[in-house]
């Protein structure tokens, strides 16, 4: 029989749709009972500014140094992606009784990249070396006092002679190969060819190196397959270094690096990138304003410090300024997530002023002086904070210094009316460097010179109370009392700004101690990825398929 052409072209118009429908129907089952899991393989090059010198966890200072070191060093406690500390290389770590004594069991499978085990020896020996006042560690105050005995290979205890309650956050520090380094003097240490091809026990290991002019220029590093936490889906990753951020960016546009960080918000806005690609985290970058009453009577006034906080419009700093990428902050401490609602209130803070005893009339107006550091993002800051002043009567006078000037004669001598200045704020017990009236005089941080007994009190529990139901009170209370006295402007802190321009999934943590933090959960970052059967989903399936086959 012959169809004719309308029925032939129905025909196949079933079969094609039938054809939609099962594809559809296969797709959408692959869908539901199937999950998107990662798999080894893939690269990611990624371009930093400046050239490690120290891949050496007890020498290492500059940011290029702590990026290596975290890409080829683990601890016996690292951070994970919530900022919590977490074993890595220790199996367990028990507490005394009058904790003074913390046992540590190392895990029996960490090793180093040369396959040499991680002993109680190479523990001890990292932490003598820091503790060596010849090797000039810059973690030696974390170690003050440490004594460790060993009770075997794996197994050691660390003796305190006060109680330390941040000793697990200290713990995070690389461990270092006793046997690679043992015979080396102290003059010899900081000058080795280890501090260059690093031998470590963290997710990746030096591959290969390559020099320019006996300069290191770029790092190729490749997966672990024994590091303690699971050996990185990625199979290598390579570090790229530049002379300076004209030719990072360069490198960046012409594919030559698929990864970049830290560059500032204006220099982000002139990539040509998705936002999709770019990724943030907050940084413990504090930016405040500091008040100095003994340059100026009228600033210890409450009312007036609490009306200049309430002019300022912090959320048009980040905006205009950062372009978005950073967060107003009320409270001293950055990651705290239970921001107050912004003050900003123009007519408030005018009417607040007016109620002030150094406000004659409402056609008078107060001077000051705003110090800061001559750099583009601080001069924007302080031109803005000008212009919100001006508006409720206070006229401002902007200075601008040098780093070195800043630090030596206007930081130091206290010789400041107004201060707009970045603190590093890590967690709360930071803010007793910055805030106890025992830090007013120099060398201490206490640049506002505010003083108060209730603070003091609630800052020492936050730097040597290991209960965290008094740390959390204690902190409560400061946050208060910062609210109601206004000895400081809290206005923001950055965000770790990281693009890229490749396809791989590379989690960022939420909180960022520094730079390197971005590879926090490194282990976990993957180029390829597959379809598996959901286990709970596959199980509940197997019946039903059977009992349609019998």
């Amino acid at each position: 029989m012959t169809l004719s052409p309308e029925r032939v072209l129905a025909f196949w118009s079933l079969v094609a749709l039938s054809g939609i429908l099962f594809f559809s129907a296969l797709i959408a089952i692959n869908t539901r009972f199937t999950d998107t899991v990662p798999t080894l393989g893939g690269t990611i090059r990624e371009g930093i500014i400046g050239t490690p010198r120290f891949i050496n966890p007890v020498l290492a200072t500059s940011d290029q140094d702590l990026d290596m070191v975290s890409l080829i060093f683990a601890g016996l406690t690292k951070r994970d992606s919530t900022g919590n500390v977490v074993l890595d290389m220790a199996e367990s770590i028990t507490e005394s009784e009058d904790k003074l004594h913390y046992t540590v069991v190392i895990k029996e499978d960490a090793r180093f990249h040369d396959k040499e085990p991680v002993t109680s020896n190479d523990v001890i020996y990292t932490i003598s070396l820091i503790q060596n006042p010849t090797i000039k560690s810059p973690h030696r105050v974390l170690f003050e006092g440490i004594t460790i005995d060993k009770i075997s290979d794996k197994e050691f205890v660390i003796n305190l002679k006060r109680q330390y309650p941040f000793l697990s956050q200290a713990l995070t520090i690389g461990i270092l190969p006793r046997h690679i380094w043992e015979d080396l003097t102290d003059e010899q240490i900081s000058l080795s060819d280890y501090n260059i091809y690093a031998i470590g026990s963290g997710p990746f290991m030096v591959d290969s190196i390559t020099e320019k002019s006996g300069i290191p220029v770029s790092f190729k590093l490749r997966s672990n397959e024994t590091y303690t936490l699971g050996r990185p889906y990625l199979d290598t990753f390579e570090i790229v270094t530049y002379q300076n951020e004209k030719y990072l960016i360069q490198a960046f546009n012409n594919g030559d690096i698929d990864r970049l960080h830290g560059i500032s918000p204006d220099t982000l806005i002139s990539l040509s990138v998705a936002t999709s690609s770019i990724q943030t985290s907050i940084l413990p970058r504090t930016f405040t304003v500091f008040f100095n009453p003994n340059k100026a009577d009228f600033l210890s006034d409450k009312k007036v410090r609490q009306a200049l906080n309430m002019a300022i419009n912090k959320e048009g700093i980040v905006q205009n300024v950062l372009h978005g990428y950073g967060h107003v902050i009320e409270t001293p401490y950055p990651f705290d997530l239970d921001q107050p609602t912004s003050l900003y209130n123009t007519e408030k803070a005018r009417a607040l002023l007016l109620e002030s005893k150094h406000m004659k009339s409402a056609s008078s107006t107060l001077s000051l002086n705003l110090a800061t550091a001559n750099t583009p993002e601080m001069k924007e800051v302080a031109e803005q904070i000008k212009a919100d002043w001006a508006k409720i009567g206070v006229e401002v006078t902007v200075l601008v210094y040098e780093f070195a000037d800043l630090n030596q004669s206007i930081i130091k001598e206290r010789d400041y009316q107004v201060l707009l200045f970045g603190t590093l704020t890590r967690s709360p017990s930071d803010l007793y460097a910055f805030w106890h009236s025992s830090q007013r005089a120099y060398p201490g941080l206490n640049i506002s010179n505010y003083v108060s007994n209730r603070l003091d009190k609630n800052l020492t529990i936050l730097r040597e109370d290991d209960n965290e139901l008094n740390r959390v009170t204690a902190y409560t209370s400061v946050k208060e009392e910062f609210m109601d006295e206004m000895p400081g402007i809290f206005l923001y802190t950055p965000s770790l700004i990281y693009v890229s321009n490749d396809k791989a999934t590379s989690p960022l943590p939420l909180f960022s101690i520094d730079g390197s933090s971005r590879f926090l959960v490194i282990n976990e970052w993957y180029r390829y990825a597959e379809r598996v059967w959901k286990i709970a989903r596959f199980e509940k399936f197997v019946p039903v398929l059977a009992n349609i086959i019998h």
